[in-house]
Parts: C-alpha cells; structure tokens; sequence
C-alpha cells in the first residue's frame, strides 16, 4: 500500500471514529431531538437520588438493579440532580450536600455522581442533570442567598411560602450568589470522572445540563432580572461546554408567573436548546380528591390543553419540547404500594398519545418519579435521614407521586409506548 493511501485511510478512520463519538451525544435537528443519527423520542423517569445511591456509602447493589430494571422498561432517559447545597437544618431539607459550604465539594458525593453517570452509560441511558433548584429539598437558591449574607435559610415549614418564595426571588438580583453558581457550574461541567476517566464535557451519557429544578421569577417584579440571568447563565454555560444540550428546568407558563410569553422568552435564547414544561395537577388544584371523578375529567382536559399550546410555542421556535415532570396520586390519594393506579394510569395515557400524535415539538416525557425498590419507612410516610430514597422528596409523602417495580400496569404503559416511539 503506497504511502498516500495508508495515510488516507488513516486519515478516514480517525475521521469515522470522530463522527461516531459525535452521534452519541444527543443534539437538536430541524427541532428534533437527535441521537446516532436517529430521532430520539422518549417515555424517562426522575431518579433524582441516583448519585446518592452510587455514594460508596449509599446502595450501589439497588442502583444497579434499578438501573437494569429501568433499562428493561425501554427507558433511555434519566433526570437527576447534580447534588445538595448546604447542612440541612430542617426536614425538608436533604441529609447528603454535595456542597456543605459553598465552594466546598463532598468527595463521596462527587464519587457518587461519577458512579451513576458510569453506571447509566454502560446501559446506554441519557442523563439530565439540574444544577441547582428553586425549591428547599435540596438547599437550591435560598442557600445560595444565606451564604452570601442575605438572611437565614427561611424553610416554608417554618417561614411559610410567601416569605420562602419572597427569598428565594432574591437569587436573580444577588451578583455574589449568581457568580456562586458560575464558579459551581465551571467545578461540575470541568470535572473528569473517576470511574470511565472522561471529562463531564465529552461524556454522552450527559444529554443535558439543565438550569435549576423549576427556576422561577418568585415575583412579577423578578421577570425582568430573571430573564436576564437565563440568557446570562445560559451562555456562560455554553461557553464552558458546545458538546451538550442545554435547557431551563422550567414548569411553562405555571413556573413563569402564568406569562406564557415569558415562558417563550427564556427559551428563545439562542444557548437554550430545547423547552421544558412540568404539570401538576394536584399542586395546581386542577382535581379535587373530595370530587374526584368529575374533577379527574377536567384535569385530563387541562392537562392536554397545556402540553398543546406550549407545543405550538416550541414549534414557532423550532426546538423540541420535553415534559420532564407529570405526577399524578395513587386511588384515593393514598400511598402504599399495593394501591391501585388506576386513574394515573389513564392520565399517563392520554399524555403519552399526545406525543405519539407526532405534535413535531412534542419530544420526551420524565415520569415524577422512580421509586423502585423503596418504600416508606413506616406508617408515617415521612421521610427521615437513613430512610430508603423514593420517588417523593422528603418534604412530601413518601409514597405520593412514585412508581414502584411492583406497578405493573404503569410499568407495562411505559415499556408498549416506548416500543412504539423507536419504530
């Protein structure tokens, strides 16, 4: 072989090996989420706790099950969070930071992040990643706000919700906390994982750094400084990391002071990719547990109403739309596993026939959330440090909005659409 020719051919696959790695990150296409090559669509869950069990600490024998367990589901799509902010001085208020003081890292819990990213990778499963959060349950912004001397912590349980939700809108006009969050931001997107020896930048199994958990305004007043942070953080994310998608974490126009058009704002920023809503029925007061058949009807109308015209928006923008939460109870509002799901299962139902309706924007769904082999610790249904994780964070009932391995007519939902939406 002459020399020109062997170097060609060199050249070729070096070239071919090039656009391979290229094809197994998930891009956007012509509005279509994108992965080798193919559309990705996909029926995912919430396993947000996933890095806690990877802890060496935590339950690396459950993850892997669980991990198998959703693989053999038809799942290909995790969201999870990047970790805890702050010692936890309430409840509310997960056990495991990730940060305990600000710019400070818990080693284990770093450990446990990069054993679930090599954990979920080997089984070919995406993973979204929250930053940070709007909400207590992981310390979030309002810890953000206490380090940098804006107050103590105002937990809802204790403070109420106007004054956490007053607080927390704090975060976008606090130049300290946001450049806290940048400096947090570079630390995780600039980390190599132990176990696969990949930088977080060039690792596929990332589909997705996401903003915060439901980024909010937490304010009319907050819309302005709040669009300006998305665009802001966006691109300063994008400039650390090309290779990966990037969204907001925002629940549409419910999360944006009910401003659809706000909603279309922050995702118009050239650095966000693709939208996000999340719906809830139960914490918008779209059923009535006391009437709730008549009310179930209303929210199932409500429900499609929603994920259309925030469809229709994505389309105008040409990205894709992800519903990356919908929860819905058990019968009778109850939380033992052995309680049937027959209305969440038709709810889940009509959700899933929208996006298999080919709405183009229409791209992905995360079930709130995986559970699967937990269960609540006693009849009490709170969680306590030490408890099993389940879907519910710990300010809720353990029990509330999961699914469990033994949900069978759930479990079978999920795995007949996902069948579906590869052919």
């Amino acid at each position: 072989m002459g020399k020109k020719i062997y170097y060609g051919w060199i050249l070729y696959c070096l070239m071919t090996v090039s656009l391979h790695a290229a094809d197994r990150f998930v891009t956007v296409r012509n509005g279509e989420l994108m992965r080798n090559g193919k559309p990705y669509r996909f029926i995912g869950m919430n396993y947000w706790y996933g890095s806690l069990l990877g802890m060496p600490q935590g339950d690396r024998a459950r993850l892997g099950r669980e991990l198998d367990f959703l693989q053999q589901q038809g799942i290909t799509n995790l969201r999870a969070m990047v970790g805890v902010e702050g010692i936890s001085r309430n409840g509310s208020h997960l056990k495991f930071p990730l940060q305990p003081r600000q710019g400070e890292y818990d080693d284990a819990v770093l450990d446990g992040l990069d054993y679930f990213l090599a954990e979920a990778g080997k089984r070919h499963i995406t993973v979204v990643l929250f930053l940070s959060n709007n909400w207590e349950w992981t310390g979030g912004f309002a810890q953000y706000l206490e380090w940098n001397g804006k107050g103590a912590y105002p937990y809802p349980t204790e403070a109420g919700w106007s004054t956490f939700i007053n607080f927390v809108g704090g975060f976008y006009r606090c130049d300290a906390c946001k450049e806290a969050f940048n400096r947090h931001c570079k630390f995780i997107i600039g980390r190599t994982n132990r176990y696969t020896h990949k930088p977080y930048a060039d690792d596929p199994t990332i589909m997705a750094w996401e903003l915060a958990n439901e980024p909010r305004p937490d304010g009319a007043a907050n819309k302005t400084v709040y669009t300006q942070w998305v665009g802001e953080v966006s691109h300063y994310i994008k400039s650390l990391d090309r290779k990966h998608l990037l969204t907001t974490g925002t629940e549409g126009a419910m999360g944006t002071e009910e401003d659809i058009g706000l909603w279309k704002t922050i995702h118009a920023f050239p650095d966000v990719d693709y939208t996000t809503i999340h719906i809830w029925a139960k914490n918008w007061s779209w059923i009535n547990f006391s009437d709730f058949d008549r009310t179930f009807a209303t929210t199932r109308e409500k429900m499609q109403t929603y994920v259309r015209d925030h469809a229709l928006i994505a389309a105008e923008l040409n990205k894709p739309m992800v519903v990356e939460e919908i929860g819905f109870p058990r019968d009778g509002h109850l939380f033992e596993p052995t309680t049937a799901t027959t209305y969440r299962d038709r709810y889940f139902a009509d959700l899933f026939g929208l996006m298999d309706a080919h709405l183009k924007s229409f791209q992905g769904i995360n079930i709130w959330a995986f559970g699967g082999e937990g269960r609540a610790a006693d009849k009490s249904y709170v969680w306590k440090k030490g408890d099993p994780f389940l879907g519910d964070p710990p300010q809720e009932e353990q029990g509330l909005n999961t699914v469990f391995d033994t949900d069978k007519s759930t479990l079978e939902l999920i795995r007949r659409y996902n069948r579906k939406l590869v052919k």
